[in-house]
Formats: structure tokens, sequence, C-alpha cells
């Protein structure tokens, strides 16, 4: 019976209650002589382990490791002399089970699971290098799409602010996309790009409704606005 408790992988345990069956002792009897034995110093408190049962839990004591080892060795040398060898023999059992070599079918097993992670590792990798060179790209062609103006060109064309191209664009919906480009000093950054004609067209018909108010204008889905140059669009 092979316990690893306290997130301590690879150390052989032992309880008490195996250290009952191997001696042919009652697990209270032999908890009673761990407990004196701990009392009189002659070996250390070992840690305790709730052990589910037909009835009511009961606990039991645990070694582990070299101290453990020593410990259990004592203990049952003061129960059963004779079964010392025996405790001895189980130690080297489950110091064995952990130190042997591993089947061929066991390293299959562990090689083919290693080349799936692997894999998927590497697929992953790829398609993050596929985004990034795909990213990098538009980047580098920094030109907006055929059709497709920024707010820049926009409002040179109507006469209007930035902010008031914004607004007629989202006042009326028109499409609207995102690019990235560079920077003068070398950094991407996003930009926003609308269609051309679509901006245009709307931005004449809304004229048609606005009211000219001294040298501004007034449109109820625009609010009060400059169109420089309006009577030559």
């Amino acid at each position: 019976m092979i316990k690893l408790i306290m997130n301590t992988p690879n150390i052989a345990a032992m309880d008490s209650q195996e250290i009952a069956d191997l001696v042919g002792k009652r697990h209270d009897n032999v908890k009673r002589t761990i407990e004196a034995l701990v009392g009189r110093g002659v070996i250390t408190s070992p840690q305790i382990e709730e052990k589910p049962t037909a009835g009511r839990p009961t606990t039991a004591f645990v070694f582990e490791g070299e101290a453990g080892k020593r410990d259990s060795i004592v203990v049952v040398a003061q129960l059963s002399p004779e079964f010392t060898a025996r405790l001895i023999d189980r130690w080297r059992e489950l110091e064995n089970e952990r130190s042997r070599p591993k089947s061929q079918n066991e390293i299959i097993a562990a090689m083919a699971l290693a080349n799936v992670d692997q894999e998927r590792r590497i697929n992953h990798v790829e398609s993050k290098v596929d985004e990034v060179a795909e990213t990098v790209e538009k980047i580098k062609r920094g030109s907006i799409p055929a059709g497709w103006a920024g707010f820049s060109v926009l409002k040179v064309k109507c006469g209007m602010s930035d902010a008031k191209c914004r607004t007629l664009v989202k006042s009326y919906d028109i499409p609207t996309d995102t690019i990235t480009i560079m920077t003068p000093d070398g950094q991407p950054r996003p930009m926003k790009i609308v269609l051309e004609a679509d901006f245009m067209a709307t931005f004449r018909g809304m004229m048609t409704e606005a009211e000219q108010r001294n040298t501004k204008w007034f449109h109820p889905s625009m609010g009060l606005f400059q169109a420089i140059g309006w009577g030559s669009k």
C-alpha cells in the first residue's frame, strides 16, 4: 500500500494500519505503541491521516521518507521483533517500485504523450507567428484600400471639422473600418477609415436639408457646424 501525502510525490510512505497488518496486531494497539514511543522521545511524531472505513472514519499515523522508515522500524521492533525483517523488506519494495526502470510500453506511451504535447505547442506558436506576420505585412503596406479615406482627407473634401465629420459618420451609420499604419517614429497605430463615396453622398444630402446661419450651418443631426467652401462641393 503506497501513499503519497502532503504533496510529496516519489516519497515512499507507510501508515500504522499497514504496520498492524504486517505484524498481525490490532491497529489501536499499534497506535498506542507509537504514541508511547513519541512520548518517550524515541521517535518523532508522525503525520496523521484520516482513513475512510465502513463505520466511523478512523485516523492512522503516517511514516514517510528516511526518517519515517527509521521510526517505523523502531515501532515494529517494539511490537514484534520477529517482524522487523518483514518491515525492512516492505520498505525495500516501496523504494524499488519508485526506482524500477520503465517498461518499453511505458516509455513508448510517455514519448507519444510528449510528442502530442510538443505538436500542440508548435501548432500554437505557428498560428501566432502567422498572425504577427499578417499584421506586420499590413503595417508595411500602410496603404488605405481603394474607395476608403481617413478623416484627415474627408474634412478637406467637405470643409467640416474632424469632429463634425465623425458626427456625420455616426449619425448616418456610414460604413467604417480600421487599419494599422506606421507613425513617423516607426510605431504602429490604428486608423479609422470611412467609405468615401458613401460619406460624400451623405454629406451632400445632409447639406440640402441644412439651414444656413450667417457663416455656419445648422442641421438637427449635426448641430451647428461650418462647411467651408460648400458652394463649390
